[in-house]
């Protein structure tokens, strides 16, 4: 049985922080119960006792219509209230659980950015984030507190109808274990397999939908829109099977349920006659206990439906932990072990493939900045010049040789300040769906309004947003679809002019400009970087005579280095492309 427990433990420790909502949200729904039971059988007592009072004038006299009349009152009133503020607390104690489960799985899904979470598509972790962690607030508000309610208000009724008679009290245990243990485990038993399905599908559908809206332009240009649309109708027809199946399961406990209550009603009345018969128990006490009998399974018909979808909650569970128990390839020291003497730049045989299957993505790379220096580094596409950048940054470690920034190994810096140190423009900036004012401030939130003019000037975009009618505060859409790529990369050239570290890292900044716009942009990169390390990666020989050493790349290995006078002189292949573009 623990081993259906064993993947929703770890959510489970995260209710400690809630535990007295828990218990309040618990104790409220075991008083409305409670006041439930109460109110039926003192109600039904009270109705058949004034019945056989008003039989005779003398026993009408003698009746006490109050002390019943307030009781009845009582448990109507606390029934209510009860019942009120067990959906406030209880549905307060869920948001706060669900608030603590996903600030805690991003605290473990932040660490795997960005290469672990490569190995997983952006539609199944949002699914992950919303979906199933909202399949886990069942576990407290549909499962835990109900089954505390149901077990405690089992004992008291049994209890309470052994002060009658102790063989209605046993019957009635019998039933309530029925309905409230061995139709929930059915329940669960028969929902497990479908649970797991139905998250599965859930997540499928949603990842289409997801891809089909991102993929949009591209599934419409070459007509492949309808194709997609059958994945997901493919998708949701699988869904809704799986939902079709649950709810033939629902329905089958329910109809349990309903049978077994009506069984132990019938039997409570029969055993109840008999000890009318015998004058053990008089006709407004039958009443009471029969009602009370009735009453009691008020506790126990939510258990089924929260059971069935116990194997639904595991899937979650397990979903969830995939990514949580997934080791961060990357770990960054608490705080920077030392300080860079100086912001100079070196690698130092560094070799590096993306898997143990694949080849070398850069094998025995050596070259360094120097402070203050310029550096470009070139190659054909796919020679490993973006992956320097993303050692660099830490995305990912070297599989051997090291990185150092002054002397001092990246790895012994505190994530916040390598981040501090190094400017950085990557070859797909990320554009949030927000306004250019919003996106830019990212890279220094205090930036004032000339600050952020001179980062757009300086990306050769000032006059672009001036022309705007909302200037700063226009909105780019998501992935900065409101703007063109080369405009959406001038932005992220801005946001690295705000930022300003030492360190300059500029990953195919130009791409994407017309010729007059690239040739201002390298000018204005020129002039900033004077003095600052700068490192460029390229693949366009545009305006490298300012260089001062040229690194070039080719299927991961350093095979040229050189100014561009030495490259245009001593290497043939770098004079060859230099004449391509000239």
């Amino acid at each position: 049985m623990f081993k259906r427990w064993r993947e929703l433990v770890p959510f489970i420790k995260q209710f400690r922080g809630h535990l007295k909502w828990m218990v309040l949200g618990t104790l409220s729904g075991l008083l409305a119960v409670a006041s439930a039971v109460g109110l039926l059988a003192l109600s039904g007592w009270f109705i058949s006792a004034a019945a056989y009072a008003g039989l005779t004038a003398i026993t009408a006299q003698l009746f006490n219509f109050f002390h019943p009349g307030i009781g009845v009152r009582i448990f109507a009133i606390g029934r209510t209230l009860a019942r009120y503020v067990e959906r406030i607390v209880s549905h307060d104690a869920t948001f706060r659980i669900l608030q603590s489960l996903r600030s805690w799985f991003y605290r473990h899904l932040e660490p795997l950015a960005p290469s672990r979470l490569m190995n997983f598509r952006s539609g199944d972790i949002l699914n992950r984030i919303v979906a199933d962690i909202d399949a886990l607030d069942n576990l407290y508000l549909r499962v835990f507190s109900p089954s505390v309610i149901a077990l405690t208000m089992s004992v008291l009724v049994v209890g309470f109808l052994w002060l009658f008679d102790p063989v209605i009290s046993m019957v009635t245990a019998l039933f309530l274990s029925m309905a409230g243990f061995w139709v929930p485990l059915m329940a669960m038993r028969l929902g497990e397999g479908c649970g797991h399905e139905l998250a599965q599908h859930l997540s499928d559908l949603r990842i289409r939908i997801v891809e089909g809206l991102q993929g949009m332009p591209e599934l419409l240009v070459f007509g492949a829109h309808n194709r997609h649309l059958d994945t997901v109708k493919q998708s949701s027809r699988a869904l809704l099977k799986s939902q079709l199946r649950m709810s033939q399961i629902l329905g089958l406990s329910q109809a349990l349920l309903t049978l077994i209550s009506g069984l132990a009603v019938l039997a409570t009345l029969y055993l109840a006659v008999i000890l009318v018969n015998r004058d053990v128990m008089d006709g407004p006490g039958m009443a009471l206990v029969t009602l009370a009998v009735l009453a009691s399974f008020e506790a126990v018909f939510p258990l089924p439906a929260a059971y069935q979808y116990l194997g639904r909650m595991r899937e979650a569970g397990r979903r969830l932990l995939e990514i949580v128990d997934s080791k961060p390839e990357v770990i960054f020291p608490g705080r920077s072990v030392t300080r860079p003497r100086h912001f100079g730049l070196r690698f130092e045989n560094v070799c590096f493939r993306y898997n143990q299957k694949a080849g070398w993505a850069l094998r025995d790379v050596e070259f360094q900045v120097h402070p203050g220096r310029r550096v470009a580094v070139i190659g054909e596409t796919g020679s490993g010049k973006s992956t320097l950048i993303h050692l660099l940054v830490r995305f990912r470690d070297p599989d051997a040789g090291c990185i150092q920034i002054g002397s001092v190994d990246v790895r012994n810096f505190g994530e916040s300040d390598l981040r501090r140190h190094i400017s950085v423009v990557t070859q797909q900036p990320h554009m949030f769906n927000a306004t250019l004012r919003e996106n830019l401030l990212m890279a220094q939130p205090g930036a004032g309004e000339d600050e952020l003019l001179d980062a757009l000037n300086f990306a050769q975009l000032l006059n672009f947003v001036s022309a705007l009618p909302d200037g700063l505060d226009t909105w780019i859409g998501e992935a900065a679809k409101l703007l063109s790529g080369g405009q959406a990369r001038r932005v992220a050239v801005a946001r690295a002019m705000l930022h300003n570290g030492p360190l300059w890292v500029l990953d195919e900044p130009t791409e994407g400009l017309d010729p007059v716009t690239e040739e201002r942009m390298m000018a204005a990169i020129k002039a900033q970087t004077a003095g600052r390390s700068l490192l460029l990666i390229t693949h366009r020989l545009i305006d490298l005579h300012w260089m001062d050493d040229i690194v070039m790349l080719d299927k991961g290995r350093v095979v040229a280095q050189g100014t561009h006078e030495e490259l245009l002189r001593g290497n043939t292949r770098y004079a060859f492309m230099h004449r391509r573009i000239a």
